[in-house]
């Protein structure tokens, strides 16, 4: 076996090639040498005389990777097998039975042609239909995002960093702080109602000791404000109503402030209009408002085209197909009903989004179907492929299966490999792959299928059904320990990975993983200080690095430039997806920012996939936590991940968070020790224009917690005492008296109409106060 390939096999792989169970999974972590597997498993059927080379078929899912593999299966054995991908098994399986193939559609294999057909098939064929073009713009309006609200998280921090990622922005423009009031400001946009979203209230508020007062919205022609409240109906024991917040809000301090505000509508008499979070619950929160408003406004619907238009320049037009397209192919691929889709749909945790989808989704489906005529996509293919296979119409040569990259296989796929390995009772699967690397679930890949391998693929023996053999091959040849174990770990964190072992190819004593932190605006800087942090390492030798987006327009403008300034650096940019496969002695991972387009992406996750895939996945950030593992993984030496220092994301936050993956931080720390006392979020360091210190919530937006730094070094944040809450210190060494009434404000000195006081520094918003001691007029130190 030595001989098979050009290095001896691990004592994995060698139990890998030997294994041969009707069904045989092999777990190929990133740099385990899965292509030496599959290469001395051909070998090795040929040479022992278990398989004439004609009974092998090796399945890949591309024409480079089957090529490369059929080659060194013949420079090894002296044989030539079979080496094809899906499409051209399916594509010949057609072609010998019906004696010819139907022509392929020209989007089958080109993805921006394939959402350009989807998108236009949505504004014209089904925005068009009868009753269609109000549900697509409800559905823009309404369900374009998976409604949650703040009950659905355990924290606000947790819920303000749900609303961050998915960018509330209206159909105006303004970008809104909840679910709800973006439902309401699209509705009120939709009718033609004009609006101002949070404006400054109309009268002066000389006694108001709050923060200044912005209502929700205010109505420009008819002046009529609208107030939003997070409150939901509970019924007590006895059947009266009691409003609710959501557990984490003070609800009496909340109410209290409901009717602060109602009552400076009454003083100023200015009228005020409520909604409530009670009522998007019950499915009628626009229905409610238009019934409030009735007496006021005029709705005047705007014109379909022009809504379409500003759709588009916003950019939700093109996610929506994108998001389509996905449920498309898998819908096709797996064979899916509507039927069965709408019956998920109903047990769903969102049944009004999802069913509003299936009705999009529907004629969209017939149009594309109509618009294929007589051509066929690659789902069609492989569907009618399997469709002869089943029937005996083609007969298969083949008994010994041997698949690369399994955890891309989609439903579709799997139906025709156990439509082949079930022509003959000795046919064997042997599937390579690794589920920690899928990262194809756009394209129709299902991860499912390798999770529950033996219940998908297994055989039956004495009664038992699913029975497979799992072969962990453990060793990477590639990564540091300090960067392959760390990469095992944040994996891991999805408890529906399958665990294996990982064996690093070496050990080292440096730091394998950093997190370099830039100022917005500076992330040129931060790549430079990343790649003069390698060349320090490197020592004066040469050195591969890998740059790695999450989308191509990260792509650094001055790359060529950074290449003549760095000439003992070999570097060169790629998509995280690109990159699979690859490898580079460093690794630099861009913009690891918390926003829509940063690393994780929350585009592609979208819960309504749930309705046509088998098995949802119910773990946030699921696809794209793979996918930065992907992004670890491709490094030999070192991994620096770039970070927004006011927004890191959260795969950032976590890497330096948790001791365990033994992150470095690079530069200034981003990471703020300091946590806001309103929502739990992190307190940053920020500059004034004019120059002076001071800490603001990550939340500015959402949030708006300010305090000032330490009065005695103006530098840092007073903290609590682990063992004297009562007391707070400074990093300088300066202790404070804990304000009584706050959670993070601490107690100064102040003067008052009655002399000298202690006040909470967050004054006037917070009014904590007490009397100076007797025995001292200052603080200690």
């Amino acid at each position: 076996m030595d001989t098979i390939e050009s290095n001896p096999l691990t004592p994995e792989q060698r139990l890998a090639v030997i294994t041969d169970e009707d069904a045989t999974l092999v777990l190929a972590g990133a740099g385990s040498g899965k292509t030496s597997v599959i290469v001395a498993k051909a070998a090795y059927l040929i040479q022992r005389d278990i398989r004439p080379p004609n009974e092998i078929l090796l399945m890949a899912f591309g024409k480079d990777a089957a090529a490369e593999m059929a080659n060194r299966i013949e420079e090894r054995s002296g044989a030539v097998v079979d080496a094809l991908t899906f499409h051209a098994l399916g594509y010949g399986i057609i072609r010998e039975v019906e004696g010819g193939a139907p022509a392929l559609a020209p989007h089958a294999s080109d993805d921006t042609q394939f959402r350009a057909l989807l998108r236009d098939i949505l504004i014209n064929d089904v925005a068009t239909k009868a009753g269609l073009g109000g549900l697509l713009l409800k559905w823009f309006s309404e369900f374009y995002w998976p409604y949650k609200s703040e009950w659905d998280f355990k924290t606000k921090d947790e819920y303000y960093q749900y609303v961050e990622t998915h960018e509330l922005r209206t159909l105006q423009g303004d970008l809104v702080k909840s679910f709800e009031e973006w439902e309401i400001a699209n509705w009120l946009y939709l009718n033609g109602i004009a609006y101002e979203y949070e404006p400054d209230y109309e009268h002066d508020l000389p006694a108001n000791d709050r923060r200044a007062y912005t209502p929700d919205f205010r109505l420009t022609e008819s002046g009529v404000y609208i107030e939003h409240f997070g409150v939901r109906k509970t019924r007590g024991t006895d059947g009266s109503i009691r409003l609710t917040t959501a557990p984490y809000v003070d609800r009496e301090e909340y109410l209290e402030g409901m009717e602060w505000k109602r009552k400076i509508h009454r003083d100023h008499e200015t009228t005020l209009i409520e909604t409530y979070s009670y009522e998007r619950v019950e499915g009628e929160l626009t229905e409610a408002l238009a019934e409030k408003l009735a007496d006021y406004v005029v709705p005047e619907p705007m014109p379909q085209d022009q809504i379409f238009n500003t759709l588009s320049e916003l950019g939700q037009v093109d996610a929506f197909t994108q998001t389509l397209g996905t449920f498309l192919r898998h819908f096709k691929s797996s064979g899916g009903s509507l039927e069965h889709c709408r019956i998920r749909a109903e047990k769903s945790k969102d049944a009004p989004r999802g069913k509003a989808f299936l009705q999009i989704f529907e004629p969209l489906l017939q149009a594309y179907q109509k618009r294929l005529g007589d051509r066929i996509d690659f789902e069609d293919m492989i569907v009618r492929a399997t469709e002869h296979v089943k029937s005996g119409r083609y007969l298969s040569p083949y008994r010994h299966l041997l698949v690369d990259e399994f955890q891309d296989i989609s439903e579709g796929r799997a139906k025709l490999l156990m439509a082949l390995k079930g022509q003959h009772a000795d046919a064997r699967i042997f599937a390579v792959g690794d589920d920690w690397q899928s990262i194809y679930r756009f394209t129709g890949a299902d991860i499912h299928l390798m999770r529950d391998f033996g219940k998908e693929f297994g055989g039956v023996f004495e009664g038992e059904s699913g029975v497979h053999s799992t072969v962990d091959l453990g060793r990477t040849f590639r990564s540091v320990d300090k960067i392959a174990l760390p990469a095992r770990t944040f994996v891991l964190q999805n408890p529906s990975q399958i665990e294996k072992q990982v064996i690093p190819f070496s050990n080292t004593d440096d730091p394998a993983i950093k997190v370099g932190y830039y100022k917005r605006g500076n992330d040129d800087a931060a790549l430079e200080t990343a790649l003069e942090d390698i060349r320090a390492s490197a020592a004066g030798g040469k050195t591969t690095v890998l740059l790695l987006g999450r989308y191509r327009f990260l792509k650094p403008e001055n790359l060529a430039q950074l290449g003549h300034r760095y000439p003992e650096i070999s570097m060169r940019f790629m998509t995280v997806h690109a990159s699979k496969g690859l490898e580079a002695d460093h690794v630099v991972i861009l913009r690891a920012v918390s926003d829509r387009m940063g690393f994780p992406s929350e585009i592609v996750d979208d819960p309504l996939l749930d309705l046509v895939l088998p098995e949802p996945e119910n773990f946030d950030h699921a696809e794209e936590r793979r996918l930065f593992y992907v992004a670890l993984t491709r490094a030999r030496k070192s991994v620096i991940v770039l970070a927004d220092r006011e927004k890191p994301s959260v795969f950032a936050r976590e890497l330096v968070g948790n001791l365990e993956y033994g992150t470095v931080e690079l530069g200034e720390p981003g990471i703020a020790e300091h946590q806001c006392g309103a929502c739990g979020g992190r307190m940053l360091a920020q500059t004034s224009k004019k120059g002076r210190l001071y800490f603001a919530c990550e939340h500015r937006y959402l949030c708006g917690e300010m305090l000032r730094p330490c009065t005695e070094c103006g530098n840092d944040l007073p903290v609590a005492e682990p063992k004297n809450p009562e007391s707070l210190v400074c990093g300088c060494g300066a202790k404070f008296p804990a304000c009584p009434e706050c959670s993070d404000g601490w107690l100064s000195e102040r003067k008052g109409k009655w002399g000298k006081f202690l006040g909470c520094v967050k004054y006037p918003e917070c009014k904590g106060k007490k009397k100076i001691p007797k025995a001292t007029s200052e603080h200690r130190h």
